[in-house]
């Protein structure tokens, strides 16, 4: 089953494999994959895989969350395993949202040395 919306330019595709409570499960990836929007605001896609496993030695399900997130020039992934689905999803968008705060920083930066660079050639004519 696959949830697919689009927002502004960000499409956000949340697809589910043996899952059990598919709509609430979906909305709730859905509200907070949504946020990651305000962290990176040049989002093209982001991409949700919410997996049920069977854990071994009779325990309950474990969990898998994927956040794959495109932006220009990269393609971001973080996979995150939990013993609740909504545990596996808040730790996966935790650290989405920290991978592109850095990869923005990053980002910034470069572009920061270059307008330097480019202000020393002009200012001394190299």
């Amino acid at each position: 089953t696959c949830l697919c919306i689009k927002i502004n330019r960000m499409n956000i595709t949340i697809t589910g494999l043996h899952l059990k409570k598919d709509p609430e499960i979906k909305n709730y990836a859905q509200d907070k994959v949504e946020k990651l929007a305000k962290y990176y605001s040049k989002i093209e896609k982001i991409s949700v895989r919410l997996i049920s496993k069977e854990a071994h030695r009779g325990q309950d399900s474990d969990y898998i969350c994927e956040i794959d997130v495109s932006i220009p020039g990269h393609n971001l992934e973080i996979v995150d395993s939990e013993r609740a689905m909504d545990k596996a999803i808040d730790k996966a968008v935790e650290r989405m949202k920290k991978t592109l705060i850095r990869h923005k920083e990053k980002h910034i930066s470069r572009e920061h040395k270059k307008g330097v660079l480019n202000k020393i050639r002009n200012r001394f004519g190299f």
